[in-house]
This record gives structure tokens, sequence and C-alpha cells, in this order.
């Protein structure tokens, strides 16, 4: 890193029926359990415009990364977790681990591996960034 500052992402996936303050409840327990500040909300690209997600990004002052499949699959490698359903529809074995992994960029590690509550899931990763 440079002696430069981390990047610091967190990566989330969600139902289209969660709503942006869990969100946010979530995302504040997974960076209380790190010590850390996040840098960018990542999400994946189809979840990208639900009004959840901006309003998750608003209450926390973050901006949106939005991840595509493609680049998700690219890191599997290094996701912890390895949940069936995730793996069958997105090739994947957590959508928020792969986001935050490729999110943090060159580099990237795992900090907080896969928490999920009320319909989302959120995860934490540090890297060199882009």
């Amino acid at each position: 890193m440079d002696g430069g500052q981390a990047m610091i992402a967190l990566g989330i996936g969600l139902t289209s029926a969660v709503d942006g303050a869990a969100i946010a409840a979530l995302v504040r327990r997974a960076l209380a359990h790190a010590g850390l500040e996040a840098s960018v909300l990542a999400v994946p690209d189809w979840r990208a415009d639900l009004p959840a997600v901006a309003a998750a990004a608003r209450l926390l002052g973050l901006p949106v990364a939005p991840v595509s499949r493609a680049a998700m699959q690219t890191v599997e490698a290094a996701v912890a977790t390895r949940a069936p359903e995730s793996l069958a529809r997105y090739g994947v074995g957590s959508v928020a681990e792969a986001a935050a992994l490729v999110a943090a960029g060159r580099g990237a590690r795992l900090l907080v591996a896969r928490l999920a509550e009320a319909g989302a899931t959120c995860a934490v990763a540090e890297g060199e960034g882009p």
C-alpha cells in the first residue's frame, strides 16, 4: 500500500425487499467489528439501482461502487463463505465478500467475512485500491 491509505471496501449482498436503514445498521456492525472506516460501498451491479442502496449510501456517507458478476467471479478463490445458493446463482460463494474484494482492489484480503441480517449480507475487505 506504499505508505498510502488502504482502500476499505464494504461488500453488500441484498434482497430487493431490504431497506436502507437495515443495510446501514449491518454495515455499522461490520465496521465496528473490524474497527475501521470504509471508503466505498460495493454492491452487485444488478442491485445498484435499488432505492435501499441509495438510502444506505446516503446514511453512511459513502459512494456506491457497482461490481459485475464477472468481476466477482475473478476473486472467487479468495471468498471464505461457500453458500450453495449463491454459488449456483452467481458463481461465487458470497456476493458480499466477492464485491468487497473486487472493490478493495490490488492485494485485497477479507477482514470481516460475511455477516447476514434482515435480507442483507455484508463483508469488509482491504486492498490497495483500483
